[in-house]
């Protein structure tokens, strides 16, 4: 399996190959890489896909000190580096869309477009803290975690059990343990609005019109505040992950914005 070594951790990726222009995707908090599956699907073979593990998540692994978003803004890199590739359009999800942002004002010569779904560049308020902190800490408790996996299935993912089925079987499976350096992670992201307009990339933005963690208007400050061409797009019916819900709509957008990147 592909991993690369990259300050303190060792760092999972899949690449679907070929010699097509590079994207890469960063998954939403409690995900791995198999969240983009159908994103994949879609865009493979014209494009090269570089989907990748987050620290504490998937098969990615990590020593005990702790990290930032920045951080895996460079793991992404270390990937990237690893693969020799050298320009590439960057994505992500959630947690995946902090990381994106991150990866564009750290090399803004290599990234030519900027993919995001539901994430912000603001920090949490103090009551978003303490919002997903008890969400986490219940999470890496030792209550019996099916009735919260089945909530966070319902806020984040949306649809109906079918599309829950696959990831509750993986929590339920998995080390519920591992997410807590991560956790920590997310409650303490850092504000980066002062930083975004200096990302000059085409961006394109989606959300989930019923998305939970990020309202309309902290999407719509993002898509205003970035220094380049943005567009930004509401997916009815979604929640916060509406590539798992809406692959049909989120999979077109995403080859239309690709397109007329000239890629």
């Amino acid at each position: 399996m592909p991993f690369v070594t990259s300050a303190g951790a060792k760092v999972h990726f899949v690449d679907s190959g070929g010699t097509g222009p590079a994207v890469v995707l960063g998954h939403a908090f409690f995900m791995d890489h198999e969240m983009f599956a159908n994103q994949v699907a879609a865009l493979t073979p014209k494009y090269r896909v570089i989907s990748i593990d987050a620290r504490g998540h998937g098969l990615t692994e990590h020593d005990d000190s702790t990290f930032s978003f920045w951080d895996l803004a460079r793991d992404a890199w270390a990937v990237l580096d690893r693969l020799s590739i050298d320009r590439v359009v960057v994505g992500g999800a959630g947690q995946g869309g902090f990381t994106a942002l991150r990866m564009a004002l750290l090399c803004p010569p290599r990234v030519d477009g900027l993919i995001l779904l539901g994430c912000s560049a603001l920090s949490y308020s103090a009551v978003q803290r303490i919002g997903y902190r008890q969400v986490t800490d219940a999470w890496t408790g030792t209550a019996p975690l099916a009735a919260i996996a089945k909530m966070v299935a319902g806020l984040i993912i949306g649809g109906d059990r079918a599309d829950h089925q696959p990831w509750l079987a993986k929590w339920l499976n998995g080390d519920r343990e591992r997410v807590a350096a991560a956790a920590d992670c997310l409650v303490n992201v850092d504000d980066i609005t002062d930083l975004i307009g200096d990302i000059a990339c085409p961006a394109l933005l989606m959300r989930g019109a019923s998305d939970p963690a990020f309202d309309h208007d902290a999407m719509d400050a993002l898509t205003k505040g970035l220094g380049g061409p943005a567009e930004f797009h509401k997916i009815e019916g979604a929640a916060h992950m509406p590539n798992l819900t809406h692959a049909c709509e989120i999979d077109q957008l995403m080859l239309e914005f690709l397109g007329r990147l000239g890629r």
